[in-house]
């Protein structure tokens, strides 16, 4: 019998944070919160369908026979999370003026082929969800906002913007330093394929931090603060960022809270210890 294998990847497209997978030859599980597991099966015709959630607690509807038992053995005795994130393989639109990375789009685990078709349209939030709200675009006479729309579209038309009328996209496999070595994409140059680009060119969360107009640059801070329990998830952050964001996450504490185990580093225990416990309290009221 095959060793579980054990990774983490980003749920972009829009992004929504990270996901915990243990997956064998025939079944895959995975979660958003490291204490509910959605199960699926290999079934006949060799595809993942969903069957079944587990829980630690057994509370869940999976039930142990002579074929689920690996699969429990495997989720009762995981290594401790958060697993090592194995999806190297990143989407970014291009910004329209240098080609260089500008939004991450999608990504995907290292032993798989990127497909050849993309979507080059970058979005802020799942469609409906108009939850985040920029402090930037609050107004000094105390109404809600400047924008008639919601502020994840004011976000997504200034992204579409800088990536120009003719959106460019391009694979990058990234490497353990931070580089990336460009792939195939959407309406790019024959000289962008194979380039090979440093860490510094890749923005370090979603989208690029420096913009000219000031308004920009802060409408994108506001995002990455409303994003940061989940960017939080990531490794490999620089320490002033993660310590940003480690600030702007214990506002958000419930959502702090259900990522609590995937948290790979903490800088400040006793600042997100009381946003937990600030979140049993609402949960429990």
């Amino acid at each position: 019998m095959s060793a579980p294998r054990y990774c983490s990847m980003r749920r972009l497209s829009p992004y929504q944070g990270t996901v915990q997978i243990a997956e064998m030859p025939d079944f895959r599980a995975m979660t958003t919160d490291g204490v509910t597991w959605r199960v699926q099966f290999l079934n006949q015709r060799s595809r993942l369908s969903s069957h079944a959630v587990w829980r630690a607690d057994g509370s869940g509807n999976l039930i142990e026979t002579g074929r689920t038992s690996k699969v429990i053995q495997a989720l009762q005795n995981h290594p401790p999370l958060p697993f090592p994130p194995e999806d190297n393989l990143e989407l970014w639109l291009l910004d329209a003026r240098e080609q260089k990375p500008l939004a991450i789009l999608a990504s995907t685990l290292g032993k798989i082929t990127p497909p050849r078709s993309v979507d080059t349209v970058w979005h802020a939030t799942l469609a409906g969800d108009d939850n985040f709200i920029a402090p930037s675009l609050a107004p000094g006479n105390g109404a809600a906002s400047t924008s008639h729309i919601p502020h994840s579209e004011v976000l997504s038309r200034c992204v579409q913007k800088a990536a120009g009328s003719l959106e460019r996209a391009q694979w990058f496999r990234r490497e353990d330093d931070g580089s990336g070595t460009g792939l195939h994409g959407c309406r790019l140059d024959a000289g962008q394929v194979g380039r090979k680009l440093g860490r510094d060119a890749f923005p370090e969360l979603l989208l690029r931090e420096k913009w000219e107009v000031e308004q920009e640059q802060n409408l994108v801070s506001d995002y990455h603060d409303w994003q940061a329990p989940r960017l939080l998830t990531h490794s490999k952050l620089t320490r002033p960022t993660r310590d940003r964001l480690e600030r702007a996450a214990c506002r958000q504490a419930e959502k702090l809270y259900k990522v609590r185990h995937f948290l790979p580093e903490i800088i400040y225990h006793d600042l997100l210890n009381v946003a937990f416990v600030e979140a049993v309290i609402r949960r429990s009221t």
